[in-house]
């Protein structure tokens, strides 16, 4: 991420840049538009506040078009470091909160992180019992008190898919409802992890055979159960699909869905730049290319 602007002259400079953002000629502005994704970090108060009081929406457009590269890039040089790492498994909520952040680009997740801490602080009195008993305490505090829930109304909307939206409207699809879950379990040391259904998305406990449908209000699930929804998709039943996830494998089915998405929407720009996350991400695990 680039420095903020040192000086009164560079602050000017960054504020003419923007004003001149709204030249007709495209040409011109496409300069504009990769001199302001240089400056970085430093261009976005100044584009923040010019997109504030911008009553055109074409010059919006522009300026939103440059916030997101500025956020792309810097997501991408987080994504790569994240990727770097020489830890077994990845990090599963820096991962998952790049992705909003790619998505969201004005997106701020520190407040997010810290109300996990908060949901966990909350949870922590109930955590001691066994691992049944704690899961029936979060599945009551996610599902009945906060009343997170499967969003069958938007089920495409890419908000579902983003964390801190998730947070925030407390709805979202399998995965990123199972991605709150698991990170809840993490902060409480509940040995729970992602387990990937073809065509859902559950939580398992890694004690027991039981699951965790956060979909549908944190639905206990047998293994017959399971078998019986993957009937329902017109998929044989076979063990080896209750294996835990890696967070590596949960984070490029997240970024699958957003690309599946913003495809069919015909959002090929959105698409690209998820797909160049996934691409880092499956090269670096040698994950098939499967959806």
């Amino acid at each position: 991420m680039k420095n903020a602007p040192s000086s009164s002259t560079e602050r000017t400079d960054i504020e003419a840049l923007v004003d001149l953002l709204s030249d007709q000629d495209p040409r011109i502005a496409r300069q504009i538009h990769q001199h302001l994704v240089d400056a970085g970090s430093g261009a976005l108060p100044f584009l923040r506040t010019a997109i504030a009081n911008c009553d055109e929406p074409s010059l919006a457009e522009r300026i939103r078009a440059v916030i997101g590269d500025i956020a792309q890039a810097d997501v991408e040089r987080h994504w790569g470091a994240l990727l770097r790492t020489s830890a077994p498994d990845l990090d599963l909520e820096a991962g998952a909160f790049l992705i909003a952040r790619a998505g969201d680009p004005q997106a701020d997740t520190a407040p997010y992180q810290q109300r996990l801490d908060a949901m966990a602080a909350e949870l922590r009195p109930l955590s001691s019992g066994t691992p049944r008993q704690v899961v029936r305490h979060m599945n009551e505090y996610l599902f009945q008190t906060l009343r997170f829930r499967g969003n069958t109304q938007q089920y495409y909307d890419p908000n579902n898919s983003f964390l801190h939206r998730v947070l925030d409207d407390r709805v979202g699809i399998p995965i990123s409802l199972s991605v709150v879950y698991l990170l809840l379990g993490q902060r409480l040391r509940v040995p729970v992890a992602g387990v990937g259904l073809p065509g859902h998305f559950l939580v398992g406990l890694r004690t027991e055979p039981v699951f965790i449908d956060c979909f549908h209000e944190g639905a206990m699930l047998a293994e017959r159960d399971c078998a019986r929804l993957l009937q329902n998709h017109g998929v044989e039943f076979d063990r080896r699909y209750l294996e835990p996830c890696s967070h590596a494998q949960i984070l490029a089915r997240m970024l699958r869905n957003l690309i599946a998405v913003y495809e069919t929407r015909q959002e090929t720009i959105e698409a690209r730049r998820f797909r160049r996350l996934l691409t880092a991400l499956e090269n670096r695990e040698n994950l098939p290319h499967v959806h």
